[in-house]
C-alpha cells in the first residue's frame, strides 16, 4: 500500500521540465519586442510614440496625433541589446547637431518600455528619463 502511494506521489509531482502548464514562454528579442505604439500615463504626461521595424520613430502629443503632420519629433532609432539611440530628423532638436541624438538604456517588456538616460541634451525628450511608456492597446 505504501509503495503504491509513494509511486503515485512521485509520478504525479512533475516540475516545469515535466510539462507543467506553469512554464514561462521565452521573451521575444528586444529588436522584435520594441516595435509598436506606446503612450505615457498620468502623472508622466499624455505623449505617444511609435517605433517601427524599419527603424523609424515618431513622438506626438497623443496617440491620435501620431499620424499627424506636426509631430513633436520624428526620425530614426537603433537598438543594440538594451541601448536605444534616437536621432531626430523632424521637429524638436532636428536642426541642432549637438542635441539631435539621445541615448537611453531601456527595459522592454510586453507592458512597455522603461527609459533611463545615458546621453540626453534635447529638452523635448529629456522628460523620458526614469519613465515607463506603456504599450497602446
Amino acid at each position: 500500500m505504501r509503495l503504491a502511494l509513494l509511486s503515485v506521489l512521485i509520478l504525479g509531482c512533475g516540475g516545469p521540465e515535466a510539462g507543467s502548464s506553469h512554464a514561462v514562454p521565452p521573451k521575444k528579442p528586444n529588436n522584435e519586442l520594441i516595435n509598436g505604439e506606446y503612450e505615457r500615463h498620468p502623472p508622466d504626461g499624455h505623449a505617444a510614440m511609435r517605433l517601427r521595424a524599419d527603424g523609424s520613430f515618431v513622438i506626438a502629443k497623443s496617440r491620435a496625433d501620431l499620424d499627424g503632420n506636426a509631430p513633436i519629433q520624428a526620425g530614426h532609432y537603433t537598438l543594440e541589446k538594451d541601448v536605444l539611440s534616437l536621432t531626430a530628423e523632424k521637429g524638436a532638436c532636428a536642426d541642432d547637431e549637438m542635441n539631435k541624438t539621445s541615448i537611453y538604456k531601456v527595459v522592454l517588456s510586453k507592458v512597455g518600455i522603461r527609459f533611463t538616460k545615458d546621453t540626453e541634451t534635447c529638452a523635448a525628450r529629456a522628460t523620458m528619463d526614469g519613465t515607463t511608456w506603456f504599450r497602446a492597446k
